[in-house]
């Protein structure tokens, strides 16, 4: 984490430091940021880079923690607003990141690069929680966002029903952000598509009386 100093600085000068790391996080891959290419372009002395943070990893992880952040109180205010339905989650979060006219987020689009940059990058530990259930796995439904999700609307209430409802609801979200970003001529078809899947993940695909005859 940073240092307090880091905090205290002029807001200007932080946000030049800031915008500085971050330019060089979506040039490079993790191992080969570079500290002095930072500060050359924050316009800092190299003394005072360790006076912020211990380390490139250190810095690393707090940029990550800040988009971290920001995924989820994006999802957490979708959620407020649908009043805790999960369903809802893609449809809104694909509009909220994906404008009509085809522009991605900002925060997205820096997200997409540093996982083009970064194979491998673990996506659960990126997003998860701390450990939630027996046995020391994680979730990968956040706290704050399981605190907000409505249980009765899904058809089993505990935690780690909704985790998997969450984790389809964002592979859905996640295709049809990749499909756009390929062809953005087409994010009409694809939000269909998404609906179409979330209408899926809602009700499911079975016909009528067929889970009677499997009984």
């Amino acid at each position: 984490m940073p240092t307090a100093t880091f905090f205290r600085l002029p807001e200007e000068k932080r946000g030049r430091l800031i915008d500085a790391c971050w330019a060089e996080l979506a040039q490079v891959r993790f191992t080969d940021v570079s500290i002095n290419r930072i500060i050359t372009a924050a316009h800092i002395p190299r003394g005072s880079f360790y006076q912020y943070f211990d380390d490139k990893d250190d810095l690393i992880r707090y940029l990550l923690e800040d988009m971290r952040q920001y995924f989820i109180t994006l999802l957490r205010d979708i959620l407020v607003e649908a009043k805790g339905d999960l369903f809802a989650l893609p449809l809104t979060a694909y509009d909220r990141f994906i404008s009509q006219r085809g522009d991605t987020d900002p925060m997205l689009a820096l997200f997409i690069q540093l996982v083009t940059l970064n194979k491998g990058l673990d996506l659960q530990n990126f997003i998860g929680a701390p450990q939630s259930f027996p046995g020391g796995r994680q979730s990968f439904l956040p706290d704050p966002l399981w605190e907000v999700v409505d249980p009765a609307l899904l058809r089993h209430s505990g935690r780690e029903y909704a985790e998997q409802v969450f984790h389809l609801a964002c592979a859905v979200l996640a295709f049809a952000i990749v499909e756009t970003l390929r062809d953005p001529s087409q994010s009409p078809r694809v939000r269909e598509l998404a609906k179409e899947r979330v209408d899926l993940l809602r009700y499911g695909g079975a016909a009528a009386g067929y889970k009677e005859e499997l009984t």
